[in-house]
């Protein structure tokens, strides 16, 4: 009788509360996935940046991607360009409005199955490029029109930086616009 009683307080309880989560904290932090799903994530701060990250690029055409999940309380103006990039790639995303959730995941490209990657977290934009000796005026000039030699610095450092940056035109030049950088037109 007693195993009974159990069985129906378990019922009462699933109706009253909803079913029990598995690692709710876990989830809190990852934007309501278990961390062992997770293929990339960039932090909120990584989001807002005016570049397209390249290793969520590489992540989404990964295999075991099935989705890129983006949280909710960051501004759409900032995260147009990844939800431009999945439906590039034929990948569905998700934009979670979910007040539970907690710290700084910002973006992450999910698998449904376990891959359990140890490095899950892309390295900040600038530490990397200033590690691979870009002065720092060239990395804030993420987005905007650089000279051939700015550009050229870029692609020999890290090639996959090379589509965050526009290379000033012949038209450009003719209506005085110069490289942010080095201000060369």
């Amino acid at each position: 009788m007693q195993e009974e009683k159990s069985e129906l307080e378990k019922a009462l309880v699933t109706g009253f509360y909803g079913a029990p989560q598995l690692k709710p904290e876990e989830r809190n932090q990852y934007l309501g996935t278990f961390r062992e799903r997770i293929i990339k994530l960039l932090t909120k701060k990584q989001v807002v940046e005016p570049v397209i990250y390249s290793e969520i690029l590489e992540a989404l055409k990964d295999k075991r991607a099935v989705k890129l999940i983006i949280n909710g309380e960051i501004n759409s103006c900032f995260t147009d360009k990844y939800e431009k990039l999945a439906e590039g790639l034929q990948k569905p995303y998700t934009i979670l409005h979910d007040p539970d959730l907690k710290g700084e995941t910002g973006l992450i490209v999910v698998s449904d199955d376990a891959v359990d990657i140890e490095n899950i977290h892309v390295e900040d934009r600038e530490t990397r490029l200033k590690k691979l000796g870009i002065p720092p005026e060239l990395i804030h000039a993420a987005g905007e029109k650089i000279c051939k030699d700015c550009f050229d610095k870029i692609v020999k450092a890290a090639p996959n930086e090379a589509g965050n940056y526009q290379l000033i035109t012949f038209k450009d030049r003719f209506w005085g616009e110069e490289c942010f950088v080095c201000h060369k037109d």
